[in-house]
């Protein structure tokens, strides 16, 4: 199991700033020799104004107040070719469940789609990418209909003393905006350091990230703390 957490503050946006913590835990299953089931979830908490546009699975949030609570669930199940080479690809699916506390903070509908994972390893590189599209098809019908693209990228680049450099944005595509208000491309990185020597040390890191490209509404700079937690349950 891993568990990364991380602590957004988005700011620069018209209707004021936003923080959000999310919560990514992952876990790894091995199903026999050379196939494994990954398990990837992600649970957000949010303090925002009226939403974020652009935000993954709810690309057009109701407007509204300054709003705090959960939002929707996504979890993406993801088959992989366990080898011990460079290179891992995976497939599998990425769902949407609509279980935030507010309309600000959620999409109301129920989602699915297909997803791909790619990860490469070198000497103290490391390289990743998970991609899904979700397509709405149950939930509120007074709700915008989701068609949403989720990209997850992954750049480190380990450096003396346990320090290491990340680049990890999170873009997204809403297919159902007008031109011009589509993607929310966000730009940037930082650094962290292990706080231990050992296999699978508590990581923590300190980034920034400018949107190059966003919507109307979205705002202009996303400042992020991540810790990421490795542990295993009891068997």
């Amino acid at each position: 199991w891993v568990l990364p957490l991380e602590f957004d503050y988005d700011f620069g946006a018209a209707n004021g700033n936003a923080f959000i913590t999310r919560a990514i835990p992952t876990n790894t299953l091995l199903i026999r020799d050379d196939w494994k089931l990954i398990n990837l979830a992600l649970i957000t908490i949010a303090d925002a104004p009226g939403g974020v546009p652009g935000s993954p699975g709810n690309p057009e949030p109701v407007p509204g107040p300054s709003t705090f609570g959960l939002g929707d669930l996504t979890d993406a199940l993801l088959f992989t070719w366990n080898t011990k080479g460079k290179l891992m690809l995976g497939a599998g699916a990425a769902f949407n469940l609509p279980i935030a506390t507010d309309e600000v903070l959620g999409s109301g509908k129920w989602q699915v789609g297909p997803a791909i994972r790619v990860a490469y390893q070198a000497p103290n590189w490391r390289f990743g990418l998970l991609a899904a599209n979700r397509w709405s098809f149950a939930g509120d019908s007074d709700r915008a209909d989701v068609n949403q693209l989720l990209l997850r990228g992954l750049i480190r680049r380990e450096l003396r003393n346990r320090w290491f450099f990340i680049s990890a944005p999170i873009i997204t595509a809403n297919w159902n905006a007008a031109s011009g208000q589509k993607w929310r491309v966000p730009l940037g990185g930082g650094f962290g350091r292990a706080l231990s020597r050992d296999r699978a040390p508590v990581n923590v890191s300190l980034q920034l990230y400018w949107n190059v490209i966003r919507p109307d509404g979205a705002p202009d700079w996303l400042a992020r703390v991540g810790v990421t937690f490795p542990f295993q349950l009891p068997e």
